[in-house]
């Protein structure tokens, strides 16, 4: 009685190639998977600065002609100042009075930054009077975790996070490269939102900036603006959580998906290549073989059955070794070069995952046009013989 043919008996007789081509699946697997998960980092380390911060805090410059100050008007720049400074006060005031607002000032900031594995983020740090820090802080649930609350001139409090990624020490200076040795780290805070803040040194600065504290209502600023009377203008700077959501969008997600989707279309082409090449090797070497089967019995179909089976088998045991490697790898990069730099990774992305099993599947399915050309070119011994 005529047998199945099994699938198993060409991995177990040919450990050595099976085992080589097992291994380059799941290295590219891995691959993949690892390339993935380091720029996934950026992603994942970018959401608290750039979609929860600007929730709780708004930044705005606006100009005198959106206060409706004719600036060619005036005989002296004194004048406009005052004018201007009046309008500002005005304006913060009528903020205040919100119940969505619950403070806004006008003040210096710093820049900060936010070093990825790939990319970084500059992003907007105040500089407010001592007694201002506690309610400052209360605002975004922070804590002081070790040093002291800054009591002087050029003092900054620095958020645990942003002290690892920046390799910060305590009683270091906070952006040294770009303000010298101005701002010192007195204090640590912990905060979900990545804050830091200061006290002013002079007029050390990256600009003044208008300051507004509220909730998350306060995510469209130009609307709130339009509300108080101000038309807000593209002569405007405003940083709020419309603006920055809308960075991270195009800057961020779409950017690193996008190189991430170019890297895999490319490792696809190039290893659906090998893959095929190696594959009719194999065929080419088993063609004695397929004949015998045809010879004793079996047809095409059945032999094609066995080989589909086959490269299952082959393309199964590679996604397991890969997935298996992939998280280890992801594992110990998470531990040992993720967190430690302040940043922010997974060990498990399943659409990545699915991802790759794709374009195993793709391979698979561009297989089929050298198997079947082999089957079809399959005779028996008797036929060979003639």
């Amino acid at each position: 009685m005529k047998t199945k043919l099994s699938a198993w008996k060409y991995v177990k007789n040919n450990k050595h190639a099976c085992a080589v081509l097992i291994t380059a699946l799941g290295m590219s697997f891995m691959a993949m998977y690892v390339l993935y998960a380091l720029l996934q980092t950026t992603v994942e380390s970018f959401k608290p600065i750039m979609l929860e911060l600007p929730k709780k805090i708004s930044y705005a410059l606006i100009t005198g002609s959106s206060y409706g100050l004719d600036v060619n008007g005036y005989e002296t720049y004194e004048e406009l100042e005052a004018d201007y400074d009046e309008c500002q006060e005005r304006l913060m005031e009528s903020l205040k009075e919100r119940p969505e607002i619950s403070d806004a000032f006008y003040t210096q900031i710093l820049m900060s930054m936010y070093q990825s594995v790939v990319g970084q983020f500059a992003f907007e740090t105040p500089l407010i009077e001592p007694d201002m820090i506690p309610g400052f802080l209360d605002h975004f649930d922070a804590e002081l975790v070790e040093g002291r609350m800054p009591s002087g001139d050029g003092e900054m409090l620095v958020d645990e996070t942003i002290m690892k990624n920046a390799g910060y020490s305590l009683g270091g200076y906070f952006m040294e490269n770009w303000y010298g040795e101005t701002f010192k780290i007195v204090g640590v805070i912990s905060s979900k939102y990545l804050i830091s803040v200061g006290t002013p040194m002079g007029y050390s600065n990256s600009g003044w900036y208008m300051v507004i504290l509220g909730d998350e209502s306060v995510s469209d600023l130009s609307a709130v603006l339009r509300e108080e009377g101000i038309a807000v203008k593209d002569s405007d700077v405003i940083y709020d959580a419309v603006h920055y959501a809308e960075t991270y969008r195009k800057d961020v997600y779409e950017t690193i998906h996008s190189v991430v989707d170019t890297i895999l279309l490319v490792i696809m082409i190039i290893l659906t290549i090998l893959v095929m090449v190696s594959y009719v090797s194999f065929m080419r070497n088993r063609v004695s073989e397929y004949c015998l089967y045809a010879s004793i019995g079996f047809s095409r179909y059945e032999i094609y059955g066995m080989i589909l089976r086959e490269m299952m088998i082959l393309f199964g045991l590679s996604c397991i070794a890969g997935f298996t490697v992939s998280i280890i790898v992801s594992a110990l990069m998470k531990y040992l070069v993720v967190i430690p730099r302040g940043l922010t990774g997974y060990i498990f992305y399943g659409e990545q995952v699915f991802k790759i099993i794709s374009i195993f599947l793709f391979i698979i399915g561009m297989l089929q046009i050298p198997v079947l050309i082999c089957i079809s070119r399959i005779r028996t011994i008797d036929a060979v013989e003639k």
